[in-house]
Order: structure tokens, then sequence, then C-alpha cells
């Protein structure tokens, strides 16, 4: 079966502010950094990525979606990209409370800096999320997909009264920090990233659908 070869990798964990700080910060929990999924014309792969507030609670909490600039423009095409929030943790792709979409499914293409309230509606204040990205793949892909690969970064933006920040990074290599362009507020900011991979086969599978639909 031909198809794409998906792996979730958390970057890392946004530590603590200092004594001297304000107590608050994010913390992203994207499971485990090694694991791999399958994704087939028409399949899906599911993403959770839990958001933990820790310290002072938030008063406004943001999730924004960045796909790779340089993902080749055949994937982008053919690459649904959705985001779901659930009120309790995820059980596989399955929320027992019953989802709330954030983003609907939208192209990759369209994508870029797509940014939804995480906040439940009628709270005021939140000590974190459970959101779902899922990634589906189109029936009718081509054969030019076949070894392209995109990265897809999960922002949380977040704000507070009395929030601290983490140590300021790179999301390549440390979340947690202030990111740019992170929401106004009249107390201190908190942000993390949580780093989706994705990677396609480039050999070993059967081409037969891929040419049945090129």
């Amino acid at each position: 079966m031909p198809g794409l070869l998906l792996a979730s990798a958390l970057l890392g964990l946004s530590a603590p502010a200092s004594a001297s700080e304000p107590s608050g910060w994010l913390e992203l929990n994207a499971g485990a950094a090694s694991s791999v999924h399958r994704l087939t014309p028409g399949g899906s792969a599911h993403w959770p990525v839990d958001v933990v507030v820790r310290g002072e609670p938030a008063t406004a909490l943001d999730v924004e979606l960045q796909p790779e600039p340089g993902a080749p423009d055949v994937l982008r095409g053919f690459l649904t990209v959705e985001l779901r929030a659930c009120a309790q943790p995820w059980v596989l792709d399955v929320c027992e409370s019953g989802p709330r979409v954030l983003v609907p499914r939208t192209a990759l293409n369209a994508a870029e800096g797509l940014r939804a309230d995480l906040m439940e509606p009628g709270n005021a204040l939140s000590d974190g999320a459970h959101v779902l990205l899922t990634a589906t793949l189109a029936e009718d892909v081509p054969r030019e997909v076949q070894g392209t690969r995109t990265r897809i970064l999960v922002g949380v933006y977040g704000s507070g009264d009395d929030a601290g920040t983490g140590p300021a990074g790179d999301p390549d290599q440390q979340p947690g920090g202030t990111p740019p362009g992170s929401l106004a507020d009249t107390g201190a900011r908190l942000g993390g990233y949580a780093l989706l991979g994705l990677l396609a086969v480039a050999v070993g599978v059967s081409l037969s659908r891929l040419r049945a639909a090129a």
C-alpha cells in the first residue's frame, strides 16, 4: 500500500519560571517522540496534544497551526488538517464528553497561521486543554507525493494576570518562552510549541493505487 509515514515529536517542555518571576508556564505533551503512523490514501493519523497551564491559570489560551514553509506543493494540495478540542484527554480519536471543532478540515496549503480559541465556552480561566490534530491524505493522491515530506508546528499562546514565562528559545530547539506575536494582555505571557513531523515512504511499497489515480 502506498502512503505516508507520520511521526510525532515533542521538542521539550517549558521550564517553570524562577523564584523571582511570577509563577505560570505551559507544558505541552505530544506523546512519545518516536511514535510513527502509516498514512495511506484516504486514511488519517491523529496526534493528541495535551496543554497544561502550571501555576497561575491563563485568562486567554490560543492554538495556532504553522505548516513548514517549504512543504512540497503537491503534498499541500492533497493533505488536510483538522484541530479539535476535548474537555478531557483524548482516547485515540474519541472525545467521550463530545469534541469541539477548533479548525475544520482544511487543506494544508490554506492552514498557515490559522488560530483558534482554546478556552472552554463560558470559562474565564483555564488550566489547560486537550487538542487533537488529524491529518488526512486524499484518496486520489498522485505518485509525485511519494517521497515528499513536511512538518507541522502547533503553537499554543496564552496570557494571564500573573503568568510567568519559561526560558526563551527557538521553536526548533526549546519551546516555552514568549513567542513573537503572542497575545496582548495585562499580565505576562506564556507559550509553547509541539512539532509534528511528517515523512513520506520513498521505497518498498506498491504504487498500484498511485498509478491508478495518476
